[in-house]
């Protein structure tokens, strides 16, 4: 009897340490941007990101989330004075860091840019 549970319990053994775990957790990357408009401005410069990349979304009170099949990303915009906002962006990959770093560069960037444009 012992031999016999002795056996299952090592091949049990070796069965977890060969096995994989069912899910990877995701890369996850952030980084903010101070911008020259109140919190409204940041939320509607996400609405229009969100809308030109054409993603599944969701809206808060401060944050927009966007769903993509191998990500997400959420974007909060806070107070930073009177004519100020920090917005924050975090985005999550499935597989790559380095996918999650270059979109938050991208996002980030897409946000400035409206900035200047906004301000022609």
């Amino acid at each position: 009897m012992k031999r016999h549970l002795c056996a299952i319990a090592l091949a049990s053994l070796g069965l977890i340490s060969t096995s994989q775990p069912a899910s990877a957790r995701p890369e996850i990357a952030s980084g903010d941007q101070i911008l020259t408009t109140a919190i409204e401005g940041c939320l509607s410069r996400a609405d229009r990101l969100i809308a030109d990349l054409g993603v599944q979304s969701d809206q808060g009170s401060i944050d927009r989330t966007g769903y993509f099949e191998d990500g997400t990303f959420r974007i909060l915009c806070y107070g930073a004075g009177d004519e100020s906002s920090l917005a924050i962006v975090f985005a999550t990959h499935d597989q790559s860091a380095d996918v999650a770093s270059s979109f938050i560069q991208m996002m980030l960037t897409e946000l400035s840019r409206s900035e200047s444009v906004s301000q022609q």
